[in-house]
């Protein structure tokens, strides 16, 4: 498991939209409608006509067809999907064997199936911190080297949480099993995978302490 080249980031959030046509107002369409009409004086363009509201029903309904088209283009992006969620989720075989039994939100089921599309194998130490990365976990791994023919190689991978306060993180929490799964899943052959759950000291600022209240 040397480490290697890191894989390529998966995005994030929702693809650029077509700007230009999502944010066509119903009075916009009317207008343009209006503005193709052959000119004269049957075919009036001033607002409160009979003519008028007639297009402006067509622009209605072009402006509706337009919003789900423009649904669909987001839809059609895996990190971003919630309608089609289900779909993305059926394809790749989601939940899987570490996924499965969990109750997940939104965000987290978008970011299995962003993950599982994104993780395409490796060996190197790199792709497994950016494969733990992609489920949401910053770990460290130290490879010990066998220390006598034939002894399998050991891996420690340690949890890293932001600093907040005295946290001790635990095998039994509700995420930590996924990390787990995933991490032993891609494993290399042959290779045995240990899991470290360190204590993580708190970076207090003093200046968010009244220090001269504690000594009254």
């Amino acid at each position: 498991m040397s480490p290697s080249a890191t894989a390529t980031a998966v995005p994030t959030g929702t693809p650029p939209r077509m700007v230009a046509l999502c944010t066509v107002s119903v009075d916009e369409w009317t207008r343009t409608l209006l503005d193709l009409l052959p000119r004269g004086v049957v075919w009036p363009r001033d607002p409160g006509t009979t003519l008028e509201a007639f297009w402006q029903a067509i622009a209605d309904a072009m402006v509706a067809i337009q919003t789900r088209d423009c649904a669909l283009v987001d839809e059609a992006y895996p990190c971003g999907a919630v309608e089609l969620l289900p779909e993305w989720e059926q394809e790749l075989g989601l939940p899987d064997a570490c996924t499965q039994g969990g109750t997940w939100t939104i965000a987290e089921r978008q970011a299995f199936v962003c993950a599982k599309l994104a993780a395409q194998g490796g060996q190197s130490i790199d792709y497994f911190l950016w494969l733990a990365s992609l489920y949401g976990f910053h770990i460290q791994i130290v490879e010990k080297i066998p220390w006598r023919m034939g002894c399998t190689t050991l891996c420690d991978a340690r949890v890293g949480i932001p600093p907040m306060w005295w946290q001790v993180i635990t095998p039994g929490g509700p995420t930590t099993p996924v990390l787990e799964c995933v991490i032993r899943r891609a494993a290399p052959a042959g290779s045995t995978v240990s899991f470290l759950y360190q204590v993580v000291r708190a970076k207090w600022n003093i200046g968010l302490w009244n220090l001269d209240g504690w000594n009254r």
